[in-house]
């Protein structure tokens, strides 16, 4: 007989919207901290997580947009794919809706300290005002396996804009799939 598991929201999403990120270095899209912070009771090898974010954005000027996944409660934390590739703006936009979706996985739980894996994967993507010549425009983030401290541990997602703009994240679910 298969395992039956049931969904679960661990922290409850923002009932505001976050403040506007505008640097042109990197910085978290939403604050880790509370809503995505990882319970370590709750982690374990085989267990999986699915991020859920959206909102909107503007942008000055034609720019890029990058988008790199870290395992931990900042951008300072292990990197889960920090390669992502620069999305281009192809001009002014404001209030441009976006949609994040970034999938988890615990591969291995060792002794509290840097000896834990987790590896993800995402996408994201905004409308046509974004990319000239498509409907969607689409960015894949993660790929890459990160060693980290299950006692410290959470989705952190760092953006970083080439040209003055805004990100306002609105909505963020965290949810326990097993």
């Amino acid at each position: 007989m298969s395992r039956q598991y049931f969904q679960d929201l661990p922290t409850e999403g923002p009932c505001l919207n976050q403040t506007a990120m505008v640097a042109t270095s990197i910085e978290a899209l939403f604050p880790p901290t509370p809503y995505t912070l990882i319970p370590t009771a709750d982690i374990r090898a085989g267990k999986m997580w699915k991020l859920t974010a959206c909102g909107i954005m503007s942008f000055a000027s034609t720019g890029t947009l990058i988008l790199n996944p870290f395992y931990g409660t900042s951008t300072g934390g292990v990197t889960m794919g920090a390669n992502s590739t620069a999305l281009p703006n192809q001009g002014v936009t404001t209030a441009q809706p976006w949609w994040l979706e970034f999938m988890m996985t615990c591969r291995t739980v060792g002794l509290p300290g840097v000896n834990s894996t987790f590896i993800g994967h995402g996408f994201f993507m905004t409308n046509t005002t974004f990319v000239a010549s498509t409907s969607i425009a689409y960015m894949t983030i993660g790929g890459t396996v990160a060693t980290g401290d299950p006692t410290l541990g959470g989705i952190c997602i760092g953006k970083t804009l080439s040209v003055a703009g805004t990100m306002t994240t609105q909505q963020i679910a965290l949810q326990s799939l097993n």
